[in-house]
C-alpha cells in the first residue's frame, strides 16, 4: 500500500458505524517520506467508496501535517462519481477527516502513554516517532487550532537542563516555585550544527547563573510556530473533581525585553557609568543596529544581539528574505553590551575614533557570529 519496504512503526484500524459508516487503515513508517518537505508531496492516504478505488491524489484527505500518514479511508455513504470538486466541499468527507484526525493523534499520544511507562522497546518506538515525525507535528501547532492542545502534549524540544527530548509538561514539572514563564531560544542560523550554536549562546548566561531551564529552539519551523502559540496550556483534575486549566506564557530570550523577568535589578550606577561607552558604540555603528544598551544578562561575554519586541528575529529575517518577501528583511538588531567586560570598559578612556569604530565593530560581529 505504501511501497514501502520496512514495516510499520504503528497501524490503526478504525470501523466506524452510525450517522457514518466508513472503515480506515492507517499505518505509521518507520522512515518519513524522501518527499515529506515537498511543496508537491505525495499524499499518503488512498479513498475507496464501497471498496471501489477513487483516487490516490487527493490532498483534502488529510491536513498536511499528517501527510506522512499512510492507509486507505472506505466510506459507504460518499457517491461513486464523487469528483474533486465535490471532494473538497464535501460534509461526510469533512467529518470523516475529523474524526480520523482525532483517532491518529489519540494514538500518537498512546504511544507516548506506552513509552513512559513501558518497557525498552516502548521507548524506542516513541524515541523513532519524534525522531521521524516531531517536525511536521510543530507544523500542526498553527495549521491545526482545534486539536491544538493534544499537540501541544506530543511535540518534543531540546533543553539546556535535560539530554534528549523534553516536553512543556515535563518542563512545567521542573520549573522553579517563583518562576512565571517557560523560555525557550530560537534561531541558530539552521542546519547540524543549530543546536550546538544556540548552546553556546552568551543570552543564556544569566539563565544558567539562576539555574532557570531553557528550551533549545533549532528548527526552522520554530521561528514560525512558537510566537504564535503564545502560551502552553494544561488541563488538571481539581480537587472538586472539576478540570483546572494552567496557562504559562512562553518567552524568548532573544527578545529585547526578555531580562526582565530573570528579576535582575537595573543598576542606575553603573547604568550612568557605562553611558559614555555606550553613545561612543552607538555613534560608531550608526546604522547598522537598531539600539546599543547596557545588558543586564551577560556575565562572562563582552556582547550579544537581540531583536526587538516587535521585529522578527534576525533567523526570520533571513527565511523571509529566502520566500521574496525583501520588504520585510530590513531587520537591525539590538546590541547589548556587558560594562564589566575589560573590552567595553576599556572604550571609556579611548577617544581614537578609528579605535573606537574598530572595537564597536568587533563587538557587533562576534555577537552576529555567535548567534549564527
Amino acid at each position: 500500500m505504501g511501497h514501502d519496504s520496512e514495516a510499520p512503526l504503528h497501524y490503526i484500524h478504525t470501523k466506524a458505524e452510525g450517522t457514518l459508516e466508513y472503515s480506515t487503515l492507517f499505518y505509521l513508517p518507520k522512515k518519513a517520506p524522501l518527499d515529506l518537505y515537498n511543496v508537491d508531496y505525495k499524499p499518503g492516504v488512498k479513498l475507496y467508496v464501497k471498496r471501489i478505488f477513487i483516487t490516490d491524489d487527493e490532498k483534502e484527505l488529510m491536513p498536511t501535517y499528517l501527510r506522512f500518514v499512510r492507509g486507505i479511508i472506505d466510506s459507504e455513504d460518499l457517491p461513486l462519481n464523487v469528483s474533486r470538486e465535490i471532494l473538497q466541499q464535501n460534509k461526510i468527507l469533512v467529518n470523516i477527516k475529523s474524526a480520523s484526525v482525532k483517532k491518529l493523534l489519540s494514538e500518537f499520544k498512546h504511544i507516548m502513554d506506552n513509552a513512559a511507562s513501558g518497557g525498552d522497546e516502548a521507548k524506542e518506538k516513541w524515541q523513532t516517532f519524534i525522531e521521524q515525525f516531531n517536525r511536521p507535528l510543530k507544523e500542526g501547532l498553527y495549521q491545526d487550532f482545534a486539536n491544538r492542545d493534544a499537540l501541544q502534549e506530543l511535540v518534543r524540544f531540546k533543553s539546556t537542563s535535560v539530554e534528549g527530548w523534553t516536553s512543556f509538561a515535563d518542563y512545567v514539572s521542573r520549573m522553579k516555585s517563583d518562576q512565571k514563564f517557560i523560555y525557550y531560544i530560537t534561531g541558530g542560523g539552521g542546519g547540524a550544527a543549530s543546536e550546538q550554536t544556540l548552546r553556546a549562546s552568551p543570552l543564556l548566561e544569566a539563565y544558567r547563573a539562576k539555574e532557570i531551564e531553557v528550551l533549545i529552539m533549532d528548527d526552522d519551523i520554530d521561528e514560525l510556530v512558537i510566537p504564535m502559540l503564545h502560551s502552553y496550556r494544561k488541563e488538571t483534575p481539581g480537587s472538586d473533581g472539576k478540570t483546572e486549566s494552567q496557562s504559562w506564557e512562553l518567552k524568548a530570550v532573544n527578545r529585547s525585553g526578555a531580562d526582565e523577568e530573570l528579576g535582575e535589578k537595573k543598576d542606575k550606577d553603573a547604568e550612568k557609568e557605562a553611558k559614555p561607552v555606550i553613545e561612543k558604540i552607538k555613534k560608531a555603528l550608526g546604522d547598522r543596529v537598531k539600539d546599543v544598551k547596557l545588558s543586564r544578562r551577560l556575565h562572562d561575554s563582552p556582547s550579544c544581539i537581540v531583536a526587538d519586541e516587535n521585529d522578527p528575529s534576525m533567523q526570520m529575517a533571513q527565511m523571509l528574505k529566502a520566500m521574496g518577501q525583501s520588504s520585510m528583511t530590513e531587520i537591525k538588531p539590538i546590541l547589548e553590551v556587558n560594562g564589566e567586560h575589560p573590552i567595553v570598559s576599556g572604550l571609556k578612556d579611548i577617544d581614537n575614533e578609528e579605535r573606537i569604530n574598530d572595537v564597536a565593530g568587533v563587538l557587533l560581529d562576534q555577537a552576529l557570529l555567535v548567534e549564527g
